[in-house]
């Protein structure tokens, strides 16, 4: 693939997540049958799901990349990892040295002496007699960037920081089920001809989970009525959500991203965000009637409870315009995903290789000469990879530089993605196919953007200029999917929605 085509860079993104799909597929099938003998209060394997996922498609993943010469040309990013996920590209080119790794990712629970400080001083109120409706354990009180604090906003949740000690979680069975996640392992790499040693996987894995969790009860317990989470993918919070399902509390996981039920795709779902969860606190109300179209959609069982995306409130504009190319040189700012590097690659839908990725931004670049700046990822690590003598790159917030857009670019669907739709400016989209977007949506961002499907080829630099011309349209996207139709912060309908469901 020393020529850039778009037509094999679409084929690669289809194998690889057909590929990886597969994967989590017959995961996620073995994890219910594993549930029928240790339920979700007490089943590792639902905790450590989506760890085992990122480790079978990225070593998956690194091992096709090796194989076909597209793998990173950087010693750094090819080296051999010490920790998680264990499995760099030199491991499975010149061998992987057990006795070399770290293993484990979860530790103690912190909070800042700061945090704890504040948190004494706020429930001084309580003991001094102010009633309360419901008690609240969480990491963090910060509902949403921007927003005040959860205690600030809603003073009749008390709230509780979670604090632990190295060594707090365990679980019932724990040699029994790692066992069984032995045997689950190694069954569904021989059914997928995962090209990498299974033993060689199993042993990583079974370290991995030993490193952080003990054989016990489930013991952790919480002073509250309510568990209040963000991400349900993260490990600690799984852990968190586990132990708080064995002891009949409810879990409620705040989504991120301005905007909810986009994507189609398996961290979406009760396999991911929603695995613990009673109820989520979402963006919107567009995607709920069509839950029953997602493969990954949410379950009946869950309490949904909208909410406005902080910034998109903040961008938002109800009609967004066209702009004419006529009138002088315009400012097309591209905003990229980041590069997944030695240690964040995984399936499905999540990315594609680093060196293809590179290789489409500059047949990107090409097309639109110098006219195009790249605003690197707030998250991005390797922001070098995108030196290119066509390009200038900038950093900063969203706010800083919107006034200096003129039209934007898009070839990833994310947080900023979403922020953009919600201003009156063009977007252009190039849908690489790399993320499962849900149709209905796919229909709105098509009516909201300037779309591109790269199967189509590419088009013209006098095509794009000609179709960012139009007259004013309403902006739907966001009121659907990021937007509640009211004026409240994420906190106030928090608040609201635990009262509904939990008063």
């Amino acid at each position: 693939m020393s020529i850039f085509s778009t037509e094999s860079f679409r084929e690669h993104i289809k194998s690889d997540n057909r590929e990886s799909l597969a994967i989590c597929d017959d995961l996620a099938a073995a994890l219910q049958v594993s549930l029928e003998l240790y339920p979700k209060g007490e089943n590792i394997l639902g905790v450590y799901f989506f760890d085992v996922l990122k480790l079978l498609t990225g070593s998956y993943f690194k091992h096709k990349e090796i194989r076909l010469g597209i793998e990173p040309s950087n010693e750094y990013l090819n080296r051999k990892l010490d920790g998680w996920p264990y499995i760099g590209y030199d491991d499975i080119a010149k061998g992987c040295d057990l006795g070399s790794k770290r293993f484990g990712k979860v530790s103690s629970i912190k909070q800042s002496i700061l945090k704890r400080f504040l948190q004494r001083s706020v429930n001084t109120q309580y003991d001094l007699g102010r009633q309360f409706s419901k008690r609240i354990s969480l990491t963090s009180p910060r509902i949403a960037y921007g927003e005040s604090l959860l205690w600030r906003q809603s003073p009749q949740l008390k709230t509780n920081l979670i604090t632990a000690n190295k060594g707090w979680f365990s679980v019932r069975a724990l040699h029994d089920q790692l066992e069984s996640i032995r045997s689950i392992v190694v069954e569904v790499m021989e059914k997928n001809n995962h090209p990498v040693s299974s033993t060689l996987i199993v042993e990583l894995l079974l370290n991995h989970i030993k490193a952080d969790c003990f054989e016990g009860p489930v013991d952790f317990k919480f002073e509250s009525d309510i568990l209040l989470l963000t991400s349900g993918i993260e490990l600690h919070n799984r852990m968190l959500s586990m132990a708080a399902v064995s002891q009949g509390l409810p879990v409620i996981n705040i989504m991120h991203g301005e905007a909810w039920g986009i994507l189609d795709e398996p961290p979406f779902s009760e396999l991911g965000e929603h695995t613990y969860s009673n109820a989520i606190l979402g963006y919107g109300d567009g995607a709920v009637p069509s839950q029953k179209k997602y493969k990954y959609g949410l379950s009946q069982k869950i309490h949904y409870i909208n909410s406005n995306g902080s910034n998109v409130k903040r961008f938002y504009k109800n009609e967004f315009k066209g702009v004419n190319s006529a009138l002088g040189k315009l400012n097309y700012f591209y905003y990229p995903t980041t590069l997944s590097g030695a240690t964040h690659r995984y399936g499905p839908y999540r990315d594609t290789a680093d060196s293809l990725y590179l290789s489409w931004q500059q047949n990107l670049f090409d097309l639109f000469k110098t006219g195009i700046t790249v605003k690197c990822h707030p998250k991005e690590k390797y922001a070098s990879s995108y030196a290119s003598p066509s390009v200038s790159l900038v950093s900063g917030s969203f706010d800083v530089v919107l006034n200096d857009i003129d039209v934007f670019v898009f070839d990833y669907i994310g947080t900023a993605f979403h922020e953009a739709c919600a201003t009156d400016k063009p977007v252009i989209f190039f849908d690489l196919g790399i993320r499962n977007i849900a149709p209905d949506v796919l229909e709105a961002i098509k009516v909201r953007t300037v779309y591109f499907n790269i199967d189509d080829g590419m088009p013209l630099l006098s095509e794009i200029e000609d179709r960012i011309a139009f007259a004013k349209m309403n902006n739907t996207y966001s009121t659907k999917y990021s937007l509640c139709g009211d004026n409240k912060s994420r906190s106030q309908s928090l608040s609201e929605g635990i009262d509904k469901f939990y008063g």
